[in-house]
C-alpha cells in the first residue's frame, strides 16, 4: 500500500453498538464462525478482530471455545448463582476510547491530583508559570484551560510526549466536558473562562459498616434496575478503597440473569431520556429507519426481553404520530434524539382478541404433562380434550408474536388453529424450517 498510511489493528471498541448483537450472539454459546459472520454480514477476519477484541478485556475464565468437528464455538460463560458481576462491563466502560485519548485523559488526571495535592500543602505547582501560578492559586484549586495548555505533563528533563503536542484547544475541551460529566471533575464560570478542579474523594472517609451497607444495597440495585451497567463500577471503586469490607448476603438475585444485560443500556439510557425530555426519537430497526414518540419502557419477565411502547406515523410524509406499536430493544439500533414533541399523542391500548391453539398428544401422561405446562403459563386459558389426541386451547393476548418464545418449547406438537392469524401460523413454520436445516434436512411443510 504504497502512499497510504497503514493502520494498525485497534483493540478497542470503536462502536458498542455495533458490537451487541456479535455479543449477544457469542453468549448463546450455540453458533459457529462461519454461521455467525453470514449472520452478520461480516467477513472471518472481522469475526476474528471482535473476538480478539472481547478476549483483550475478558478474563480468561469467563471465556470458553468448544470444537465439534472442523468448527470451532467460541462463547461467554457466567454464573448467577456465583456471581453477579458483569465482565463485559469493562468492554462497555472503554468504548470508542483510543490509546492516545486514555494518555491524554490520564495525564490530564494526574496534573488536577498533582494541583490538589500542592493546594493541601500550601506549596506552589513548579510546572506552571508565575503568572499562571498566581491565576490558579487564586482560583481555589481551580486551573483554567489556558493553564492546563502552558502545562508540561512530564518531567522537564524528559522529551515531551508527541501525543500530548497535538492536542488542540477544542480536543482538550472535549476531554475536561468529559471528564465532568463522568463526575471526576468540578466546573465553574467566571469572567467567560472555565475552571476545573477534582471532586474531592467522597468514597475515602467511609466507615466499615457504611461501606459494607453500601454493597449490600448495589447489589440488590443492580438485580432489579432497568439498566444494567449502574453498580458496578460503584462495586468495583469500593472494593479498591476498601478490600476487606465484606458485603455479606445479597439480598436477591435473578436465576436467569444473563451476562448479556448491559448490551442495550446505551438505548434504554437514551430512550429514557428521550421519555423524560418529550422528544421524538429515531432508530433503525430491522434494517428500516422509524421516527416515533416514546411513551414507556417495558420489561417482560417471561421472555426475557425489554420492549419499547411507541408511537409512530402511519406513514414516512404523515405529520401526526396515530399507530401504537412495540419495539424490541435489542433489535433498535442508530438511536438518536429527535425533535421535541409539542403534543404527546393519547394511546389507546391495544384491545385483546381471542387465539386458538391445538396441542397433540400421544398418551395420558402426556395429556397431562401439557395441562400442566398450558395452565403454568396462561392459567386462565380454556382446555378442551376431543379424546382424539388433541387439546384445543382458547387463550386471550395482545400480540400474538409475544407468544413465540413459549410456542417454540411446544414444537412440534403445535399448531395454529384454522381459524387463527395467519402470520402466527407462517412464523412458527419458518422456524421450525429453519431450524430442520441446520441440521442439514430440507424439509417441505404443508
Amino acid at each position: 500500500m504504497a502512499g497510504r498510511k497503514r493502520r494498525g489493528w485497534n483493540k478497542y471498541i470503536a462502536d458498542y453498538d455495533k458490537l451487541r448483537m456479535f455479543l449477544r450472539y457469542i453468549s448463546y454459546g450455540c453458533y459457529h464462525k462461519q454461521y455467525l459472520a453470514r449472520q452478520l454480514g461480516q467477513s472471518a477476519r472481522s469475526y476474528e478482530d471482535n473476538w480478539a477484541r472481547v478476549r483483550f478485556f475478558l478474563p480468561e475464565d469467563r471465556l470458553q471455545a468448544v470444537r465439534q468437528g472442523h468448527r470451532e464455538i467460541h462463547s461467554l460463560k457466567g454464573d448467577s448463582y456465583h456471581s453477579a458481576f458483569n465482565d463485559l462491563a469493562r468492554t462497555y466502560a472503554i468504548k470508542s476510547l483510543k490509546s492516545s485519548a486514555a494518555f491524554a485523559l490520564l495525564c490530564l488526571l494526574q496534573v488536577f491530583s498533582s494541583k490538589a495535592a500542592d493546594t493541601e500543602r500550601g506549596v506552589a505547582n513548579t510546572n506552571t508559570s508565575a503568572c499562571a501560578e498566581d491565576e490558579a492559586s487564586a482560583g481555589g484549586g481551580f486551573i483554567d484551560e489556558t493553564t492546563l495548555l502552558q502545562y508540561e505533563l512530564v518531567p522537564t528533563d524528559r522529551p515531551f510526549p508527541k501525543l500530548v503536542e497535538d492536542i488542540s484547544r477544542s480536543t482538550l475541551h472535549r476531554y475536561l466536558c468529559d471528564l465532568t460529566e463522568q463526575g471526576l471533575l468540578k466546573r465553574r464560570e467566571e469572567s467567560g473562562r472555565y475552571g476545573y478542579r477534582l471532586v474531592p474523594d467522597f468514597l475515602g472517609d467511609l466507615r466499615t459498616d457504611e461501606v459494607e451497607s453500601l454493597l449490600a444495597a448495589i447489589a440488590f440495585y443492580r438485580n432489579v434496575s432497568l439498566l444494567g451497567m449502574p453498580g458496578y463500577f460503584l462495586e468495583q471503586s469500593l472494593r479498591a478503597h476498601y478490600p476487606e469490607a465484606h458485603c455479606g448476603e445479597v439480598p436477591c438475585q435473578f436465576k436467569h440473569m444473563t451476562i448479556t444485560r448491559i448490551l442495550d443500556d446505551d438505548v434504554l439510557y437514551a430512550l429514557a431520556c428521550c421519555i423524560v425530555e418529550r422528544r421524538a426519537v429515531h432508530f433503525s430497526y430491522r434494517g428500516k429507519g422509524v421516527v416515533a414518540i416514546p411513551l414507556r419502557l417495558v420489561t417482560d419477565f417471561e421472555s426475557g426481553r425489554q420492549y419499547l411502547l411507541a408511537v409512530r406515523k402511519r406513514r414516512a410524509v404523515s405529520k401526526r404520530f396515530t399507530i401504537a406499536q412495540s419495539y424490541r430493544i435489542d433489535l433498535m439500533q442508530d438511536v438518536q434524539p429527535a425533535r421535541a414533541a409539542k403534543h404527546l399523542p393519547e394511546v389507546t391500548p391495544p384491545e385483546r382478541h381471542e387465539l386458538q391453539l391445538a396441542f397433540h398428544y400421544d398418551d395420558a401422561r402426556g395429556r397431562d404433562h401439557l395441562i400442566y405446562r398450558i395452565r403454568e403459563h396462561e392459567p386462565e386459558s380454556v382446555i378442551c380434550d376431543d379424546d382424539q389426541g388433541t387439546l384445543h386451547v382458547t387463550l386471550e393476548t395482545v400480540d400474538d408474536l409475544k407468544l413465540m418464545p413459549w410456542l417454540r418449547t411446544f414444537y412440534p406438537v403445535v399448531r395454529v388453529e384454522k381459524d387463527g392469524p395467519a402470520h402466527l401460523a407462517e412464523r412458527m413454520k419458518k422456524d421450525i424450517e429453519e431450524a430442520l436445516k441446520h441440521y442439514g434436512i430440507r424439509p417441505n411443510l404443508p
